[in-house]
C-alpha cells in the first residue's frame, strides 16, 4: 500500500476526512495547542495575534491577473493506476492503526510493544532528586524517551512487581545529574498488550462483521475505496497541472495572491475550530510566529492556488459550469462528507471556488485520453522526460 500526497484546491474538502487521523507530528502539536487553549491567557502578544486574525476580511480584487487558456479538452494524461489493496494490506493496516487502540491487561511479563503503567522514584546516593519521582506513568515499552537502561530494566516485570534499576545519566544531561549513577525503584501498576483480532473483536469493531475474515474484508474494501478516491484526485491534480503548463499566459496579480492568503487564514481558522476546537492563533503561537510569518509560510502555496484558480475559473466560464446546489452536494459526497460539514469549515465563497475547481478538473479528465501506469512505470517516464 502507499499514501498518495494530494495538494490542490480541487479536493481540499478531503482534508475534513483526515481530521481524526492520529500519530502525526502536526496533530500532536495541534493537540498541544488545544490543551493550552483551555487555560485563560493574559499574554498581550497572543491577544494581539488573535485580534489580528479575527480582523482579517478577505477582499476579492477586481484584478485577479491574466490567463489565456491553451488546450484542455482531449489532452493526453499519464496517471498512476490505483493500487490493488490485498487482504494482507488490510491486516497490516489493522495491526498498525486499529489494534494499538484496543488493549487488554495481562499477567504476562512486560516486553517491547506492551503498554505499561508505572510509579517510580529515583535516588542518587540514597537521596531522592528533583524530577525523579512520578506516579501513573503510561507508555509503550520500546518507544524511547527515557535514559538508557530505564526501559530495559522494566522488561520482564509483571503487574504488582517492584524492582530497583541501576542507571547512569548521560554526560550531556542537566548539570545537576550529568554522568551520575542513580537507582530507580519501579512499581509496575499494570501491563497491557494489544488484543488479538479474533471473531469477538471483529464484531466489536463492526457489528456487521461476525468473523475475523469478514472484518479484514470490510477493511480491505474501505481502504480500496480510499485508494481509488485518492488516485482519482491525483489524476485531477495532474490533469489540471498539465493544462496550466500548456497555457500561454497564467499570471496572478499580487492583489489576488494577497486575497488568497487572507482566504486561507480565515479557512484555516475555521478548520482548526471545527476539527480541534482551537483557533489559528493557538496554533501559530506554538512556534512563536507572527501573523506575517504565517502569511509568508503559505504565500507560495497560495500563489499556486491562484494560478489554478485562474485556469479552472476560465474553464468554468468557457463551459458554463457553476457551483449549483446539486454540484456542491455531489462534490461534498465525492469527498466523503456532507454539506453541513463543508459549511462548518468553509464560507460560501470558499466552497464555491473549490467546487468549481473540481467541476473544471472533472471535465478535463472526463474528456482526456488517460493512460494508466504502475508507479514504477510512471516514475521512469517522468525521469526520462525530465532528462530531455
Amino acid at each position: 500500500m502507499k499514501l498518495r500526497k494530494i495538494s490542490l484546491v480541487i479536493c481540499a474538502a478531503a482534508a475534513l476526512m483526515l481530521a481524526g487521523c492520529g500519530g502525526s507530528e502536526s496533530e500532536t502539536q495541534t493537540e498541544a495547542a488545544s490543551e493550552g487553549a483551555e487555560t485563560e491567557t493574559i499574554d498581550p502578544a497572543y491577544e494581539e495575534l488573535k485580534a489580528e486574525i479575527e480582523a482579517v476580511v478577505p477582499q476579492k480584487p477586481e484584478d485577479l491577473g491574466e490567463v489565456e487558456l491553451g488546450e484542455y479538452m482531449g489532452i493526453a494524461v499519464n496517471a498512476e493506476a490505483p493500487a490493488e489493496i490485498s487482504a494482507d494490506d488490510a491486516l497490516l493496516f489493522i495491526e498498525e492503526n486499529v489494534l494499538p487502540n484496543y488493549l487488554e491487561e495481562t499477567d504476562e511479563p512486560a516486553q517491547e510493544g506492551y503498554t505499561v503503567n508505572i510509579d517510580f522514584e529515583g535516588k542518587i546516593d540514597g537521596v531522592a532528586f528533583e524530577g525523579g519521582t512520578a506516579q501513573g506513568q503510561t507508555f509503550v515499552l520500546g518507544m524511547g524517551g527515557y535514559i538508557d537502561g530505564f526501559e530495559a530494566g522494566i522488561v520482564g516485570m509483571t503487574a504488582g512487581e517492584t524492582r530497583d534499576i541501576d542507571v547512569t545519566f548521560p554526560e550531556e544531561y542537566t548539570e545537576e545529574l550529568a554522568g551520575k549513577d542513580a537507582v530507580f525503584t519501579i512499581t509496575m501498576n499494570s501491563v497491557q498488550k494489544e488484543r488479538v483480532l479474533d471473531d469477538a473483536l471483529a464484531h466489536e469493531l463492526n457489528e456487521d462483521c461476525d468473523t475475523r475474515d469478514e472484518y479484514i474484508e470490510f477493511a480491505r474494501r474501505e481502504l480500496q475505496a480510499q485508494e481509488d478516491l485518492n488516485a482519482q484526485f491525483q489524476l485531477y491534480d495532474d490533469a489540471i497541472q498539465q493544462v496550466i503548463a500548456g497555457c500561454p499566459v497564467v499570471e496572478p496579480s499580487e492583489e489576488a495572491i494577497d486575497w488568497r492568503v487572507d482566504e486561507m487564514i480565515v479557512s484555516d481558522n475555521n478548520m482548526l475550530s471545527t476539527a480541534y476546537g482551537i483557533s489559528l492563533a493557538d496554533y501559530i503561537s506554538i512556534y512563536g510566529y507572527t501573523l506575517d510569518d504565517y502569511r509568508d509560510s503559505i504565500r507560495e502555496t497560495c500563489t499556486e492556488q491562484i494560478r489554478q484558480y485562474l485556469v479552472t475559473e476560465a474553464i468554468c466560464d468557457a463551459e458554463g459550469l457553476d457551483a449549483t446546489e446539486e454540484a456542491l452536494n455531489e462534490w461534498a459526497e465525492v469527498n466523503g462528507v456532507d454539506m453541513e460539514t463543508v459549511n462548518a469549515a468553509y464560507d460560501e465563497d470558499e466552497s464555491n471556488i473549490r467546487c468549481r475547481a473540481w467541476l473544471a478538473a472533472k471535465l478535463v479528465v472526463d474528456n482526456a485520453d488517460v493512460t494508466y501506469m504502475t508507479a514504477e512505470e510512471l516514475a521512469e517516464l517522468q525521469s526520462s522526460e525530465a532528462a530531455q
